[in-house]
């Protein structure tokens, strides 16, 4: 007699609308084509919540969960080098793999805050997410990462951000966002390389986004030393 099979469970996991920083250990990468991949590194043991991968230690293209992560990504006329790359979770789902670039490297939040000329951040999806729930997440963060006069100001630009998300209604497995900071013109959108309406024309919008993850009040602390390219956790 034949058993029946067990039902797998769903992939899709709801972000959570509160803080909870004790809970989450996260990370970003981007779309291929965004930088031109080369020799992958060896399969190694599952990375710990937050861990790293700088640019400085990848002669080639990082795997981070079968996810290819270049070490360098052009932003207009400039190559930009990856500075770090981890994953995110949420208790012990993996969510996504983030990866950030810059021009030079930078080894604290504010180094990478301040640094003048294009930034790129690069998420791609480990599995399906509501896009309404991501896009609620992420403002949240910015709320507690930023001063209210700066949250003040981005309102009609993080309305229009919200709702790109949301009328996507789920990104699912293997779906990239990527969020490119460009002087002059602002900071575009793109999802599996299409861009998505006009430039937030904000000087400031990218750099306050951007505290989400390098910010006082982080997604995750882990993933934030990640980004910032260090491997030891202890710290």
């Amino acid at each position: 007699m034949r058993l029946p099979r067990p039902s797998r469970p769903p992939r899709r996991v709801p972000l959570p609308l509160l803080s909870l920083p004790s809970c989450l250990a996260l990370c970003l990468a981007l779309a291929p084509g965004a930088g031109a991949a080369q020799a992958s590194q060896p399969a190694s043991a599952p990375a710990a919540p937050g861990a790293s991968a700088p640019a400085a230690q990848a002669p080639g293209a990082l795997r981070l969960h079968g996810v290819s992560v270049p070490p360098s990504a052009q932003v207009g006329s400039t190559r930009l080098m990856l500075n770090g790359a981890g994953t995110r979770y949420f208790l012990i789902f993996k969510v996504y793999v983030a990866e950030l670039y810059l021009p030079r490297p930078a080894h604290s939040a504010s180094a990478a805050l301040g640094m003048p000329g294009p930034k790129l951040m690069r998420l791609v999806m480990l599995r399906d997410v509501s896009g309404k729930e991501l896009g609620d997440k992420l403002t949240e963060d910015i709320k507690n990462n930023v001063p209210a006069a700066d949250f003040a100001t981005m309102i009609t630009g993080l309305a229009r951000m919200g709702g790109l998300f949301a009328d996507r209604h789920e990104l699912h497995e293997g779906d990239v966002v990527e969020l490119a900071d460009v002087p002059g013109q602002g900071m575009r959108i793109s999802i599996n390389g299409q861009v998505e309406g006009a430039p937030y024309a904000d000087a400031h919008f990218f750099d306050n986004l951007l505290r989400v993850w390098l910010g006082p009040r982080p997604a995750a602390q882990g993933l934030k030393k990640a980004l910032l390219g260090d491997f030891d956790d202890s710290k």
